[in-house]
C-alpha cells in the first residue's frame, strides 16, 4: 500500500520536473539566482552579513554546477544514446572547473572577481538558452581547466538523493503505524503520513530542493 501510495505522489512530480516550461529554463533560473547573489555580497556590508552572503554565493553556484552536469537533459534535445553526449558531458565538467576557479578567486580579490564570475554566468546562460550546448564557454576560458569529476558528483546527488527518499519512507512506515493507535481518524491518515515523508524529506534534502520542486506546479 504503501508503495502504491508513492507511486501515485511520485509520478506526478517527476512528469512535471522533465516537461513542465519552468524545468527547461532551470541552468538559466540558476544562474540568475547566483548573480543576484552576487550582487548581494557586494553590497553587503563587512562582517556577519557579508559572510552570511558568501555562503548563499558558494550553494547558488553549486546548484549552477549541477545543473551544468544535465544540460543535456534540461536541453530537451539530446537522445541518451546520441554520439552527441559524450561531447557535451566533457565540455560541461570543463565550465564546472571554470566556474570554480572564477568563484574561488572570490576569496583572493573579492570585488573584480564577483564581476568576473557573473559575466561568466551570463555567457553560460546565453549559450545555452541559443542551444550550444557544448559551447556554453568560449575555448579560450576554458585552457588550463581543471574538468570537474562528473562520477564524483553523481555518485554524491545519487547518495543524497536516496537518503531522502529512504527518510521519507521510513517516516511515512512510522506515521502509518503509529497514528491508528493514537486515534486518529482514517480520512486524516493520508494527509498526516504524506506530511510525514515530506517533512522527513526537507529534514535530509533541504528545504530549498522542496520549494523548487513546488515551483512546478501550477498555482
Amino acid at each position: 500500500m504503501l508503495a502504491i501510495m508513492s507511486g501515485v505522489f511520485l509520478w506526478p512530480v517527476f512528469w512535471a520536473m522533465r516537461w513542465s516550461s519552468t524545468a527547461r529554463y532551470r541552468l538559466v533560473l540558476g544562474v540568475i539566482d547566483a548573480v543576484v547573489v552576487g550582487a548581494k555580497v557586494r553590497a553587503a556590508p563587512r562582517g556577519r552579513g557579508r559572510s552570511r552572503a558568501l555562503r548563499q554565493l558558494d550553494q547558488s553556484c553549486r546548484h549552477v554546477e549541477k545543473r551544468l552536469f544535465k544540460v543535456h537533459s534540461i536541453a530537451g534535445s539530446v537522445p541518451r544514446r546520441s554520439s552527441r553526449l559524450r561531447l557535451i558531458k566533457r565540455h560541461a565538467a570543463l565550465v564546472a572547473g571554470a566556474q570554480r576557479v572564477a568563484l574561488h578567486q572570490v576569496d583572493v580579490d573579492p570585488e573584480p572577481a564577483l564581476t568576473e564570475l557573473a559575466r561568466l554566468q551570463l555567457v553560460i546562460a546565453e549559450n545555452h538558452l541559443y542551444g550550444r550546448q557544448a559551447a556554453l564557454l568560449p575555448a579560450e576560458l576554458l585552457q588550463d581547466v581543471r574538468p570537474v569529476s562528473r562520477l564524483r558528483n553523481t555518485w554524491r546527488e545519487s547518495a543524497h538523493v536516496a537518503t531522502a527518499i529512504l527518510a521519507s519512507m521510513t517516516a511515512a512506515a512510522g506515521a502509518a503505524r503509529a497514528l491508528p493507535s493514537m486515534g486518529v481518524g482514517e480520512d486524516v491518515r493520508p494527509w498526516l503520513i504524506l506530511g510525514a515523508a515530506v517533512l522527513a524529506a526537507t529534514l535530509v534534502a533541504g528545504w530549498g530542493r522542496v520549494t523548487r520542486v513546488l515551483e512546478l506546479f501550477p498555482a
